[in-house]
């Protein structure tokens, strides 16, 4: 089932036009996980069940004004589960490495967060960030 994919993998890819969300939340997700929602978005459309979208250590939106008015971060902004100044902007999420998932922490914990992005249609910047995650997980063997 889809819901099984929070527990069984590190990447997921959402690519629907659901309405209501396949993926609900639940305390016991697989860490590290990072999720990419790709599916059409319009006003309404949602993948994620907002209280996972809301348990997210990081949350990247490819455009903030677009992600008020529709795809996965606008449930939970108009229930006010996150505030707009919790969602990075792609650009930035690029320019700031800190941001970026570490494979060792200089603390030596590995980096265990649970990540979304939310790809409101930027077909560069899609195809960018597939490059971007064959490349790491092509590096991670």
């Amino acid at each position: 089932t889809p819901q099984d994919l929070l527990h069984d993998c590190s990447l997921i890819v959402t690519t629907t036009s659901s309405r209501e969300p396949l993926l609900q939340y639940t305390s016991d997700i697989q860490h590290p996980l990072h999720i990419t929602c790709i599916g059409s978005d319009a006003t309404g459309k949602r993948e994620l069940d907002p209280k996972l979208v809301a348990s997210a250590d990081l949350l990247v939106a490819d455009c903030k004004l677009v992600t008020q008015e529709r795809g996965e971060f606008e449930d939970v902004l108009k229930q006010q589960l996150v505030s707009l100044d919790n969602i990075v902007e792609l650009g930035k999420f690029i320019e700031k490495k800190e941001l970026h998932r570490q494979r060792r922490k200089t603390d030596g914990e590995d980096d265990c967060r649970l990540t979304i992005f939310d790809s409101s249609g930027v077909a560069v910047q899609d195809c960018v960030i597939a490059a971007m995650v064959n490349e790491a997980l092509m590096q991670r063997g």
